[in-house]
């Protein structure tokens, strides 16, 4: 559901079929029958574009949306990617051979294009060995990278990390922003986005990046996850994202060729007290150093390109800050409650059992199941808290809960003072698990007294 969201919203931004195709990866046919799907669910160009979860409500009321679950020609051929290297090693092997021997093997019928394009685009066959350069308009893209620059000085622990450097270029100006990081996850990768949009003072229409399935920024930043947190990132700011090939560096190569030149120029032979130090000295260099020299493709100063014709054509910073969330996949558990991010949350009895998707922000946690909203509570402030709607209990579960706390207490008061102490102390927080907790306690006291008996 998130890829289909994230071709519906390159089209409402303005790409074509042949755009998105480069960019995501899927088929001609299949992109046109997403489209086909969000313009029946109310999608327009020109009108606001839904909230992820309304327009993932649309396209599930819509009643051809088996559609969604087709797998797309080049799906199935991905599973046999080692198998069509091997055949590829051969000096008289083609396309053509690849597609019958394929059929003989899986007996799956499949189009020799389908095969053909699939051999192209993804190991590189048939394909000439030429390329093009592409200058683009001011304000239509940015390319980002991430880069490994060795080891600095933590000011929190004191000590030396491994560091990594996130450089955005503004691809027609190539005015430059570098930031020095300890982390590649998720939130570092929205940070550094949302720290260079503010360095710019405006939003780029595209940006350029590692494919999100297999790139250097590691596992956890390509995960279902991020490309959520990412495409949130991606709709309230306004841009388009644009992943690269794999394997393809040249497909963003006015930032691919600034790592090297920063560890060249920015820190060869230089000194920081810390990470904190090095960033401040990177706004410098960005703007001051490396922004004022003559570049040698465009031969012209990328700050002043930037100050006098590529400023003026960035999208405008929203008035609020991004919220950045955290998107995690959890199961509900028997006692109705999930874990995120250290804390329990509660959802009705018939969600048992059922892996979901939650999101948390600073305020909210919001609980989804196949895109759909089921649940929201307020973001526990700190871990081990539980937030629990005695309404997503059953009606007998709700009403032992009720009553059974001061039962406990009485017992426990009737017992002695540090029972008595234990139990409220238990019973703070009057979730089914606590109670549990006490009866077990109050049953042993009860064992221990009758055995002296």
């Amino acid at each position: 559901m998130n890829e289909v969201v994230e071709i519906i919203y390159q089209w409402h931004q303005g790409a074509g079929i042949k755009s998105i195709r480069r960019s995501l990866g899927f088929d001609r046919k299949t992109i046109r029958k997403y489209l086909r799907l969000a313009q029946e669910a109310g999608v327009a160009r020109g009108e606001p574009f839904p909230e992820e979860a309304d327009l993932a409500q649309r396209l599930q009321n819509i009643k051809n949306t088996g559609l969604l679950r087709a797998t797309p020609g080049q799906d199935v051929l991905k599973p046999h990617k080692d198998w069509f290297e091997e055949l590829l090693s051969h000096k008289s092997m083609t396309a053509k051979q690849v597609w019958r021997l394929f059929q003989e093997k899986t007996g799956q019928e499949i189009g020799y294009c389908t095969v053909k394009r699939y051999l192209r685009n993804e190991l590189d066959f048939g394909r000439l060995p030429v390329t093009v350069r592409l200058e683009v308009p001011p304000g239509s893209q940015a390319q980002v990278d991430f880069g490994s620059v060795g080891l600095m000085r933590d000011p929190a622990s004191g000590k030396n990390r491994r560091t990594w450097a996130f450089i955005m270029t503004l691809s027609s100006s190539r005015h430059r922003f570098v930031h020095f990081v300890f982390r590649q996850d998720t939130a570092t990768w929205i940070y550094c986005h949302i720290l260079a949009f503010e360095f710019f003072g405006g939003v780029p229409a595209t940006i350029v990046l590692d494919n999100l399935k297999s790139g250097v920024m590691g596992p956890d930043i390509y995960d279902p996850t991020l490309n959520r947190a990412y495409g949130e990132l991606e709709r309230y700011y306004g841009f388009v994202a644009d992943p690269a090939k794999v394997r393809k560096p040249q497909h963003k190569g006015k930032v691919e060729r600034t790592v090297p030149v920063v560890r060249q120029q920015l820190l060869a032979g230089r000194e920081f007290a810390d990470i904190t130090a090095a960033n401040e000295r990177a706004r410098q260099w960005c703007r001051h150093e490396i922004g004022m020299a003559i570049h040698g493709t465009t031969r012209r100063r990328p700050w002043e390109v930037f100050q006098t014709e590529e400023a003026p054509c960035l999208k405008g910073l929203p008035q609020e800050p991004f919220d950045s969330p955290r998107w995690q996949k959890c199961k509900v558990h028997i006692d109705h409650h999930l874990v995120f991010d250290q804390s329990y949350y509660s959802v009705p009895t018939r969600y048992i059992g059922c892996e979901v998707d939650v999101r948390g922000d600073f305020r909210l946690v919001r609980i989804f199941l196949d895109g759909i909203l089921i649940k929201t509570h307020p973001r526990a402030e700190r871990p081990g808290t539980w937030q629990t709607d005695r309404s997503d209990y059953p009606p007998e579960k709700l009403a032992y809960l009720q009553r059974d706390p001061a039962y406990c207490r009485q017992q426990a008061q009737e017992i002695g003072p540090h029972t008595e102490n234990l139990i409220n102390q238990l019973l703070e927080q009057q979730t089914m698990v606590r109670i549990r907790k006490a009866q077990a306690i109050l049953g042993s006291s009860q064992k221990t007294e009758n055995k002296a008996r």
